[in-house]
Formats: structure tokens, sequence, C-alpha cells
């Protein structure tokens, strides 16, 4: 007797986060709403991230002449960012939810899948690496 049985493999958090995020711009929401949800989600991950954006600029105001610590604070910063957009996504998703609970296309998205994918979105995270590289190093 031959046992065939295949292990089921389940998508990773990447790409299931892909294909969330994919799913969730497909879905028509109405112009305000989706306004609303986007501002809103951004304003809500501005109080979040907020505290943590003026310790670290209080960290560059402490050791602004030591470049190693300009090193941590461009890492830290870039961390930070790319922690926002996906903390803004996770937002945006969630809002738009609670404003349309109807619409069952969208309640079956998994919100924490893109948060996990905007957060290390390389695309993202490449062009603000190379704006911090930029602008770092004319600083």
């Amino acid at each position: 007797m031959d046992n065939n049985l295949k292990p089921v493999l389940k998508p990773n958090l990447w790409k299931k986060g892909k294909k969330q995020q994919k799913m969730y711009l497909e879905i028509n929401l109405r112009k305000s709403t989706s306004m609303k949800t986007f501002i809103f989600g951004l304003v809500i991950t501005i109080i979040i991230a907020l505290p943590i954006a003026l310790a670290l600029f209080q960290f560059l105001d402490v050791y602004k002449w030591n470049t190693t610590a300009f090193r941590i604070f461009l890492l830290l910063a870039w961390i930070l960012i790319l922690l926002v957009n996906g903390l803004s996504n996770f937002f945006t998703v969630l809002l738009a939810k609670s404003y349309n609970p109807e619409m069952d296309n969208l309640m079956d998205i998994d919100e924490y899948a893109i948060l996990f994918y905007q957060t290390f979105n390389p695309g993202f995270a490449i062009f603000v690496l190379i704006l911090f590289i930029v602008f770092g190093v004319s600083f």
C-alpha cells in the first residue's frame, strides 16, 4: 500500500499579504469611504508613531555630532517609516471593514497579512533607503 499523501502547503504570510493587498485594491469602495479610511488610518498611525519619532529626534539632538549615533538614528528612522507604512495600510483596511460590514469580500481580507506585507515591502524600503542616503549624506 503506497501512501501518496502530500502535505498541504499553506501560503506564507508574505504571499498571503500580497494577495490580500491586491484583493483590497480591487474592491470598489465609495470615494468618500476610501478617503475617510485613508485619512483616519494615517491619523491613528501618526498618533502611535509620533512619540517614537520624537524620542528618535531627541536621540539625534543629544548625539548629533557622533557619526555612529547618526547612522543608528537613520537606521531606526528607516525602520519606523517602514512600520508606519504597514500600520497605515493596516488601519485603512480595518476602518474600511468597520465602515462597510455588509461587504463580504472586504470582510474576508486579512489585515494582519497586509500589515506584514506592507511593513516589509521591498520597493518602498528601497525607495526610503535611497532617500535617506541622498538626504542623510548631505545632512
